[in-house]
């Protein structure tokens, strides 16, 4: 009997876990329930380039991130009711309704959302393009790379954080302390540091993390921002008063230049 239970054992043991199957659903044009789970993370698979909008009651109670436009990880921290989540497409033909809804206990497996438009025009497009023996690729430009390389790097899970042989990071770059990078608008206090800094495509970028100082609730101005740098891009819009939660966030500051020199010319490319 010992003998036995041990052999059950070992076969237990050598039984692998189990691999959550992706849960297919099929947008139909009209809204589509999805019932996440609370605490565990889910991924979401569009059947094309969005643009997500979440609804701002969810800050609190969803965590979110997309390492690309097709692809949406989301974790609810707390329960909520339904949340009407909008995904328009990239390229403006549809517009996916989702009501959100957050339970403990519910499935974690990965969601797939079909939509047999897309796969019907997919099958046509390929087709013509063979007849044509034409082949498009599509490019994005360089700044949209580095800034969502460098998005990816400082915030992403480490299984997301991206790999790309044209990118390569910079130790070199320091900011003073008192400098007045980026200028107030209401009488406002930012503390900056330099979290990363990246070259690639014959550019620079350097990510500062911006945290208030001061008790305001500050609309972020890229105006504002001292020095000649071709793109700013912030990964939010808004800073909540000092010791909230939403009291930082990272700017996203690309020159043509290195960054020490950049912050000491006019503004010409911003």
């Amino acid at each position: 009997m010992r003998s036995y239970i041990r052999l059950l054992m070992v076969l237990w043991a050598a039984v692998p876990p189990a691999v959550l199957a992706e849960r297919n659903i099929i947008w139909n044009s009209t809204p589509l329930t999805l019932v996440i789970p609370v605490g565990e993370e889910i991924r979401v698979t569009f059947p094309t380039d969005v643009l997500l909008q979440v609804p701002a009651s969810l800050t609190s109670s969803l965590e979110s991130l997309a390492p690309n436009q097709r692809i949406v990880y989301w974790k609810a921290t707390a329960a909520f009711d339904s949340a009407r989540v909008v995904a328009q497409s990239v390229d403006n033909q549809t517009v996916y309704l989702i009501d959100l809804v957050a339970q403990p206990g519910a499935s974690a497996e990965p969601v797939v959302i079909e939509d047999a438009n897309r796969v019907l025009t997919a099958h046509s497009d390929s087709a013509d393009e063979s007849a044509a023996g034409v082949q498009q690729e599509l490019y994005d430009p360089p700044e949209i790379i580095l800034t969502r390389y460098a998005s990816q790097t400082l915030y992403a899970p480490q299984r997301l954080v991206p790999v790309n042989e044209s990118i390569s990071p910079l130790t070199d770059v320091q900011l003073a302390r008192d400098f007045p990078l980026v200028r107030a608008q209401e009488g406002e206090r930012y503390r900056l540091s330099i979290v990363g800094a990246w070259s690639g495509f014959g550019l620079y970028l350097t990510a500062v993390l911006v945290v208030n100082e001061s008790p305001l609730r500050i609309a972020i101005n890229p105006g504002l921002v001292q020095g000649n740098f071709t793109h700013i891009t912030t990964q939010h819009l808004t800073l909540g008063p000092q010791g909230s939660l939403e009291d930082r966030t990272t700017l996203y500051l690309i020159s043509t230049v290195p960054f020490n020199a950049a912050i000491l010319e006019d503004g010409y490319g911003w």
